[in-house]
């Protein structure tokens, strides 16, 4: 696995009594994972294939966690702590990943890994969506109404696309609420 390098600090305007989000939690969801799905195609397929990829999960959090005490800043994140569900939207393979509780804005309660050819041993038919990955955060926001909630999709290019506010934060509301936005 290639060395990781975090994306910048993020810049905050100042905040009464509003927590920084931790730099691991950010950086794990935000940056690696999101990363590692987009350029290395075969991340994808192995979270989906293996019967327990905790140790891949464990491997990518270390590397995280390392560069953000090498920027002065603590944390820990570990397999232990997140939950893979895998299932299909519509016909495409599609990962959420479970993560600890968001304490800030940014912080994602879970992301979406949908679709790739390779995954779920499924051909590609013809006039189907060309199999890149998408990839979909559901993310704390107190800045938003109750359920504080915000929907994200980041693009292969890096780009996040902020779709609005999102669901309440259960993976079966995270679930419907792309299955709107995918399969409309």
């Amino acid at each position: 696995m290639r060395a990781l390098v975090l994306g910048p600090k993020r810049a905050t305007l100042p905040r009464m009594s509003e927590p920084e989000p931790r730099c691991v939690h950010y950086q794990f969801v935000h940056v690696a994972l999101r990363t590692l799905v987009f350029q290395e195609p075969r991340l994808a397929t192995a979270l989906w294939e293996l019967d327990d990829p905790g140790p891949l999960l464990d491997d990518i959090a270390l590397q995280v966690v390392r560069a953000c005490r090498g920027r002065g800043e603590g944390g820990e994140i570990r397999a232990d702590q997140l939950t893979l569900h895998k299932l299909r939207l519509g016909g495409y393979p599609c990962m959420i990943l479970e993560m600890p509780e968001p304490i800030a804005t940014t912080e994602a309660y879970m992301l979406a890994i949908l679709g790739r050819p390779s995954l779920g041993g499924a051909e590609q038919a013809e006039g189907e969506d060309d199999g890149r990955a998408r990839y979909f955060t559901l993310e704390h926001s107190s800045h938003r109404p109750a359920p504080h909630t915000v929907l994200g999709e980041w693009t292969g290019e890096g780009s996040h696309l902020n779709m609005g506010g999102g669901p309440e934060p259960s993976v079966e509301a995270f679930v419907a609420e792309l299955a709107r936005f995918v399969l409309d």
